[in-house]
Protein backbone atom coordinates (compact mmCIF):
# COMPACT_ATOMS: atom_id res chain seq x y z
CA UNK A 1 0.00 0.00 0.00
CA UNK A 2 1.33 3.43 -0.94
CA UNK A 3 2.35 5.43 2.14
CA UNK A 4 0.88 8.87 2.74
CA UNK A 5 3.07 11.98 2.64
CA UNK A 6 3.63 13.57 6.03
CA UNK A 7 1.80 16.88 5.94
CA UNK A 8 1.96 19.28 8.86
CA UNK A 9 1.73 22.91 7.85
CA UNK A 10 -0.55 24.96 5.62
CA UNK A 11 2.39 25.24 3.24
CA UNK A 12 2.54 21.43 3.04
CA UNK A 13 -1.16 21.23 2.21
CA UNK A 14 -0.93 23.98 -0.40
CA UNK A 15 1.76 21.99 -2.18
CA UNK A 16 -0.21 18.75 -1.72
CA UNK A 17 -3.33 20.11 -3.50
CA UNK A 18 -1.40 22.17 -6.06
CA UNK A 19 -2.69 25.53 -4.84
CA UNK A 20 -1.17 28.95 -4.21
CA UNK A 21 -0.34 29.73 -0.59
CA UNK A 22 -1.18 33.25 0.61
CA UNK A 23 -0.18 34.27 4.12
CA UNK A 24 1.47 32.38 6.96
CA UNK A 25 2.39 28.93 5.69
CA UNK A 26 3.77 27.74 9.05
CA UNK A 27 0.32 27.28 10.64
CA UNK A 28 -0.05 23.66 11.71
CA UNK A 29 -3.06 21.85 10.24
CA UNK A 30 -4.40 18.90 12.21
CA UNK A 31 -7.83 18.19 10.76
CA UNK A 32 -10.39 19.14 8.10
CA UNK A 33 -13.34 21.22 9.28
CA UNK A 34 -16.03 23.58 7.97
CA UNK A 35 -16.20 27.33 7.45
CA UNK A 36 -18.46 27.56 10.50
CA UNK A 37 -15.63 26.44 12.78
CA UNK A 38 -13.11 28.46 14.78
CA UNK A 39 -10.60 25.62 14.87
CA UNK A 40 -7.19 27.28 14.64
CA UNK A 41 -5.69 24.01 13.38
CA UNK A 42 -8.49 23.15 10.96
CA UNK A 43 -8.71 23.59 7.21
CA UNK A 44 -11.94 24.23 5.31
CA UNK A 45 -13.01 25.24 1.82
CA UNK A 46 -15.27 28.04 0.63
CA UNK A 47 -16.28 28.43 -3.00
CA UNK A 48 -19.37 30.66 -2.92
CA UNK A 49 -19.59 34.31 -1.91
CA UNK A 50 -21.72 33.39 1.11
CA UNK A 51 -19.19 30.96 2.56
CA UNK A 52 -16.18 33.07 1.65
CA UNK A 53 -17.68 35.95 3.64
CA UNK A 54 -18.36 33.66 6.58
CA UNK A 55 -14.84 32.24 6.45
CA UNK A 56 -13.44 35.77 6.74
CA UNK A 57 -14.96 36.04 10.22
CA UNK A 58 -13.52 32.77 11.51
CA UNK A 59 -10.23 31.80 13.16
CA UNK A 60 -9.47 28.84 10.94
CA UNK A 61 -5.97 27.57 10.38
CA UNK A 62 -6.52 27.74 6.64
CA UNK A 63 -9.20 28.06 3.98
CA UNK A 64 -9.17 26.93 0.36
CA UNK A 65 -10.81 29.57 -1.82
CA UNK A 66 -11.27 30.13 -5.58
CA UNK A 67 -8.18 31.35 -7.43
CA UNK A 68 -9.81 34.71 -8.23
CA UNK A 69 -10.53 35.55 -4.57
CA UNK A 70 -9.13 38.89 -3.35
CA UNK A 71 -8.99 40.67 0.00
CA UNK A 72 -9.13 37.51 2.07
CA UNK A 73 -7.71 38.56 5.45
CA UNK A 74 -6.24 35.36 6.88
CA UNK A 75 -3.92 32.64 5.60
CA UNK A 76 -5.47 30.72 2.73
CA UNK A 77 -4.87 28.59 -0.34
CA UNK A 78 -6.06 29.74 -3.76
CA UNK A 79 -7.15 26.91 -6.02
CA UNK A 80 -8.93 26.58 -9.36
CA UNK A 81 -11.33 24.05 -7.81
CA UNK A 82 -11.57 24.38 -4.00
CA UNK A 83 -14.03 21.51 -3.69
CA UNK A 84 -11.76 19.00 -5.41
CA UNK A 85 -8.77 20.28 -3.44
CA UNK A 86 -10.70 19.75 -0.21
CA UNK A 87 -11.74 16.28 -1.40
CA UNK A 88 -8.06 15.40 -1.74
CA UNK A 89 -7.49 16.59 1.82
CA UNK A 90 -10.40 14.50 3.08
CA UNK A 91 -8.84 11.46 1.45
CA UNK A 92 -5.59 12.30 3.22
CA UNK A 93 -7.28 12.38 6.63
CA UNK A 94 -9.49 9.36 6.02
CA UNK A 95 -8.89 6.50 8.43
CA UNK A 96 -9.91 3.17 6.92
CA UNK A 97 -11.04 0.53 9.41
CA UNK A 98 -8.08 -1.78 9.76
CA UNK A 99 -8.37 -5.52 10.08
CA UNK A 100 -5.58 -8.06 10.11
CA UNK A 101 -5.07 -10.27 7.09
CA UNK A 102 -6.17 -13.84 7.71
CA UNK A 103 -9.07 -15.58 9.39
CA UNK A 104 -9.97 -14.62 12.95
CA UNK A 105 -10.10 -17.67 15.27
CA UNK A 106 -13.78 -17.07 16.01
CA UNK A 107 -14.80 -16.82 12.34
CA UNK A 108 -16.41 -19.85 10.71
CA UNK A 109 -15.45 -20.94 7.21
CA UNK A 110 -17.45 -23.94 6.07
CA UNK A 111 -15.54 -26.74 4.46
CA UNK A 112 -15.14 -25.92 0.78
CA UNK A 113 -15.42 -22.18 1.26
CA UNK A 114 -12.59 -20.32 -0.50
CA UNK A 115 -10.75 -17.49 1.23
CA UNK A 116 -7.69 -16.02 -0.49
CA UNK A 117 -4.56 -15.84 1.63
CA UNK A 118 -4.51 -12.03 1.35
CA UNK A 119 -8.15 -11.66 2.44
CA UNK A 120 -9.35 -10.80 5.92
CA UNK A 121 -12.19 -12.52 7.79
CA UNK A 122 -13.21 -10.80 11.02
CA UNK A 123 -14.46 -12.12 14.34
CA UNK A 124 -17.67 -14.19 14.23
CA UNK A 125 -17.98 -13.80 10.46
CA UNK A 126 -19.37 -16.66 8.37
CA UNK A 127 -18.40 -17.88 4.90
CA UNK A 128 -20.50 -20.67 3.32
CA UNK A 129 -19.09 -23.85 1.80
CA UNK A 130 -19.37 -22.77 -1.84
CA UNK A 131 -18.68 -19.06 -1.30
CA UNK A 132 -15.51 -17.32 -2.51
CA UNK A 133 -13.63 -14.41 -0.95
CA UNK A 134 -10.94 -13.09 -3.29
CA UNK A 135 -7.67 -11.19 -2.96
CA UNK A 136 -7.50 -8.39 -0.37
CA UNK A 137 -11.24 -8.60 0.32
CA UNK A 138 -12.35 -7.79 3.87
CA UNK A 139 -15.22 -9.50 5.65
CA UNK A 140 -15.76 -7.60 8.90
CA UNK A 141 -17.00 -9.02 12.21
CA UNK A 142 -20.46 -10.60 12.23
CA UNK A 143 -20.84 -10.39 8.45
CA UNK A 144 -22.42 -13.28 6.57
CA UNK A 145 -21.34 -14.54 3.15
CA UNK A 146 -23.89 -17.12 2.11
CA UNK A 147 -24.16 -19.95 -0.41
CA UNK A 148 -23.07 -19.16 -3.95
CA UNK A 149 -21.72 -15.72 -3.02
CA UNK A 150 -18.52 -14.21 -4.44
CA UNK A 151 -16.69 -11.26 -2.89
CA UNK A 152 -14.42 -9.64 -5.47
CA UNK A 153 -10.90 -8.30 -5.19
CA UNK A 154 -10.55 -5.60 -2.55
CA UNK A 155 -14.27 -5.52 -1.71
CA UNK A 156 -15.44 -4.86 1.86
CA UNK A 157 -18.44 -6.40 3.60
CA UNK A 158 -19.00 -4.41 6.78
CA UNK A 159 -20.26 -5.58 10.20
CA UNK A 160 -23.65 -7.30 10.24
CA UNK A 161 -24.00 -7.03 6.47
CA UNK A 162 -25.55 -10.11 4.88
CA UNK A 163 -24.96 -11.60 1.44
CA UNK A 164 -27.81 -14.08 1.58
CA UNK A 165 -27.47 -16.22 -1.51
CA UNK A 166 -25.98 -16.08 -5.01
CA UNK A 167 -24.58 -12.56 -4.67
CA UNK A 168 -21.61 -11.62 -6.84
CA UNK A 169 -19.67 -8.54 -5.79
CA UNK A 170 -17.25 -7.05 -8.31
CA UNK A 171 -13.89 -5.60 -7.33
CA UNK A 172 -13.57 -2.78 -4.79
CA UNK A 173 -17.20 -2.74 -3.72
CA UNK A 174 -18.39 -1.77 -0.24
CA UNK A 175 -21.47 -3.18 1.47
CA UNK A 176 -22.41 -1.03 4.47
CA UNK A 177 -23.32 -2.22 7.96
CA UNK A 178 -26.60 -4.06 8.25
CA UNK A 179 -27.31 -4.12 4.53
CA UNK A 180 -28.93 -7.22 3.10
CA UNK A 181 -28.07 -8.24 -0.45
CA UNK A 182 -29.70 -11.24 -2.09
CA UNK A 183 -32.73 -11.73 0.12
CA UNK A 184 -35.77 -13.18 -1.62
CA UNK A 185 -37.56 -10.80 -3.96
CA UNK A 186 -41.13 -9.85 -3.07
CA UNK A 187 -43.27 -12.05 -5.29
CA UNK A 188 -46.68 -13.64 -4.65
CA UNK A 189 -49.56 -14.91 -6.80
CA UNK A 190 -53.22 -15.13 -5.77
CA UNK A 191 -54.68 -18.58 -6.42
CA UNK A 192 -58.24 -17.58 -5.52
CA UNK A 193 -57.90 -18.41 -1.86
CA UNK A 194 -54.46 -17.37 -0.68
CA UNK A 195 -51.21 -15.75 -1.71
CA UNK A 196 -48.72 -18.24 -3.14
CA UNK A 197 -45.05 -17.42 -2.75
CA UNK A 198 -43.16 -17.17 -6.04
CA UNK A 199 -39.73 -18.74 -5.54
CA UNK A 200 -36.88 -16.33 -6.21
CA UNK A 201 -34.15 -18.49 -7.69
CA UNK A 202 -31.92 -15.84 -9.29
CA UNK A 203 -29.11 -13.78 -7.81
CA UNK A 204 -27.63 -10.31 -7.52
CA UNK A 205 -24.68 -9.02 -9.53
CA UNK A 206 -22.80 -5.88 -8.53
CA UNK A 207 -20.25 -4.39 -10.94
CA UNK A 208 -16.91 -2.98 -9.83
CA UNK A 209 -16.66 -0.02 -7.43
CA UNK A 210 -20.25 -0.12 -6.22
CA UNK A 211 -20.80 1.43 -2.79
CA UNK A 212 -23.81 0.35 -0.74
CA UNK A 213 -24.74 2.31 2.39
CA UNK A 214 -26.05 1.01 5.70
CA UNK A 215 -29.35 -0.87 6.06
CA UNK A 216 -30.00 -1.04 2.32
CA UNK A 217 -31.74 -4.02 0.72
CA UNK A 218 -31.17 -5.39 -2.77
CA UNK A 219 -33.35 -8.40 -3.58
CA UNK A 220 -32.26 -11.36 -5.62
CA UNK A 221 -34.01 -11.96 -8.91
CA UNK A 222 -36.92 -14.26 -9.58
CA UNK A 223 -34.66 -15.67 -12.29
CA UNK A 224 -31.39 -14.41 -13.79
CA UNK A 225 -29.91 -11.47 -11.82
CA UNK A 226 -30.76 -8.19 -10.21
CA UNK A 227 -27.97 -6.09 -11.74
CA UNK A 228 -26.22 -3.07 -10.25
CA UNK A 229 -23.88 -1.49 -12.82
CA UNK A 230 -20.34 -0.44 -12.04
CA UNK A 231 -19.64 2.72 -10.12
CA UNK A 232 -23.12 3.09 -8.60
CA UNK A 233 -23.30 4.88 -5.24
CA UNK A 234 -26.30 3.81 -3.19
CA UNK A 235 -27.12 5.51 0.10
CA UNK A 236 -28.48 4.13 3.38
CA UNK A 237 -32.04 2.77 3.58
CA UNK A 238 -32.56 2.16 -0.13
CA UNK A 239 -34.75 -0.64 -1.51
CA UNK A 240 -33.91 -2.24 -4.86
CA UNK A 241 -36.41 -4.93 -5.84
CA UNK A 242 -35.95 -8.17 -7.76
CA UNK A 243 -34.76 -8.09 -11.37
CA UNK A 244 -34.07 -4.35 -11.31
CA UNK A 245 -31.20 -3.24 -13.54
CA UNK A 246 -29.27 -0.07 -12.71
CA UNK A 247 -26.99 1.37 -15.38
CA UNK A 248 -23.47 2.44 -14.40
CA UNK A 249 -22.42 5.44 -12.31
CA UNK A 250 -25.74 6.37 -10.75
CA UNK A 251 -26.33 8.11 -7.42
CA UNK A 252 -29.26 6.98 -5.23
CA UNK A 253 -30.05 8.96 -2.07
CA UNK A 254 -31.56 7.65 1.15
CA UNK A 255 -35.13 6.39 1.01
CA UNK A 256 -35.13 5.59 -2.72
CA UNK A 257 -37.26 2.65 -3.77
CA UNK A 258 -37.25 0.94 -7.17
CA UNK A 259 -39.88 -1.68 -7.91
CA UNK A 260 -39.31 -4.97 -9.67
CA UNK A 261 -37.94 -5.37 -13.20
CA UNK A 262 -37.44 -1.66 -13.82
CA UNK A 263 -34.40 -0.77 -15.91
CA UNK A 264 -32.69 2.50 -15.02
CA UNK A 265 -30.16 4.02 -17.40
CA UNK A 266 -26.61 5.23 -16.81
CA UNK A 267 -25.73 8.25 -14.64
CA UNK A 268 -29.07 8.28 -12.84
CA UNK A 269 -29.57 10.71 -9.95
CA UNK A 270 -32.39 10.02 -7.52
CA UNK A 271 -33.13 12.37 -4.64
CA UNK A 272 -34.27 11.26 -1.20
CA UNK A 273 -37.49 9.23 -1.00
CA UNK A 274 -37.95 9.19 -4.76
CA UNK A 275 -38.40 6.10 -6.88
CA UNK A 276 -39.86 4.21 -9.81
CA UNK A 277 -42.79 1.87 -10.27
CA UNK A 278 -42.26 -1.62 -11.66
CA UNK A 279 -41.45 -2.72 -15.21
CA UNK A 280 -40.36 0.71 -16.44
CA UNK A 281 -37.51 1.68 -18.75
CA UNK A 282 -35.68 4.87 -17.81
CA UNK A 283 -33.28 6.62 -20.19
CA UNK A 284 -29.66 7.49 -19.44
CA UNK A 285 -29.09 10.75 -17.60
CA UNK A 286 -32.45 11.04 -15.84
CA UNK A 287 -32.61 12.81 -12.45
CA UNK A 288 -35.53 12.57 -10.03
CA UNK A 289 -36.11 15.30 -7.47
CA UNK A 290 -36.68 14.30 -3.85
CA UNK A 291 -40.01 12.51 -3.25
CA UNK A 292 -40.71 12.31 -6.98
CA UNK A 293 -42.24 9.12 -8.32
CA UNK A 294 -41.77 7.86 -11.85
CA UNK A 295 -44.94 5.95 -12.71
CA UNK A 296 -44.30 5.58 -16.45
CA UNK A 297 -41.20 5.00 -18.54
CA UNK A 298 -39.02 8.03 -19.30
CA UNK A 299 -37.35 8.21 -22.71
CA UNK A 300 -35.61 11.60 -22.53
CA UNK A 301 -32.72 12.60 -20.24
CA UNK A 302 -33.17 15.50 -17.87
CA UNK A 303 -34.57 16.37 -14.45
CA UNK A 304 -38.07 15.38 -13.34
CA UNK A 305 -40.16 16.12 -10.26
CA UNK A 306 -43.54 15.44 -8.70
CA UNK A 307 -45.91 12.46 -8.67
CA UNK A 308 -46.28 11.33 -11.34
CA UNK A 309 -42.90 12.69 -12.38
CA UNK A 310 -42.91 15.35 -15.09
CA UNK A 311 -40.13 17.61 -16.45
CA UNK A 312 -38.81 19.68 -13.59
CA UNK A 313 -39.60 23.06 -15.20
CA UNK A 314 -43.28 22.09 -15.55
CA UNK A 315 -43.31 20.76 -12.01
CA UNK A 316 -41.83 23.97 -10.57
CA UNK A 317 -44.45 26.04 -12.40
CA UNK A 318 -47.16 23.85 -10.87
CA UNK A 319 -45.68 24.27 -7.41
CA UNK A 320 -45.45 28.04 -7.90
CA UNK A 321 -49.08 28.17 -9.00
CA UNK A 322 -50.33 26.26 -5.97
CA UNK A 323 -49.93 29.24 -3.66
CA UNK A 324 -52.42 31.16 -5.80
CA UNK A 325 -55.11 28.46 -5.70
CA UNK A 326 -57.07 29.86 -2.71
CA UNK A 327 -57.28 33.28 -4.41
CA UNK A 328 -58.28 31.67 -7.71
CA UNK A 329 -61.06 29.67 -6.04
CA UNK A 330 -62.33 32.83 -4.38
CA UNK A 331 -62.31 34.69 -7.72
CA UNK A 332 -64.11 31.88 -9.53
CA UNK A 333 -66.84 31.77 -6.89
CA UNK A 334 -67.25 35.56 -7.12
CA UNK A 335 -67.51 35.34 -10.90
CA UNK A 336 -70.05 32.52 -10.67
CA UNK A 337 -72.14 34.64 -8.32
CA UNK A 338 -71.88 37.62 -10.67
CA UNK A 339 -72.98 35.52 -13.67
CA UNK A 340 -75.97 34.19 -11.74
CA UNK A 341 -76.94 37.77 -10.81
CA UNK A 342 -76.69 38.88 -14.43
CA UNK A 343 -78.87 35.95 -15.49
CA UNK A 344 -81.39 36.82 -12.82
CA UNK A 345 -80.87 33.50 -11.06
CA UNK A 346 -80.33 35.22 -7.71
Amino acid sequence: MESKPQLKTLRDFASFVGGELVGDGSIEIERPTTVGSDDEHGIAFAESTKYIEEAKTRCLGGVIVPAETVDFPSAHIKHANPRLAYLKILHYFERPIEQAVGVHPSAFIEEGGFVHASASIGAMAFVASDAMVHDQAIIMPYAYVGPGCVVGVGSVVMPHAVLVQDVILGSYCTVGPGSVIGHSGFGYAWDGQKQLRIPQVGGVHLGDSVDIGALTAIDRATADYTRIGEGNKIDNLVQIAHNVELGPHGVYASGVGIAGSTKVGARAMLGGQSGYADHLVIADGVALAGRAAGLTSISKPGAYGGTPAIPIADYMRMVAAQKDLPKLVKRVRALEKEVKTLKGEE
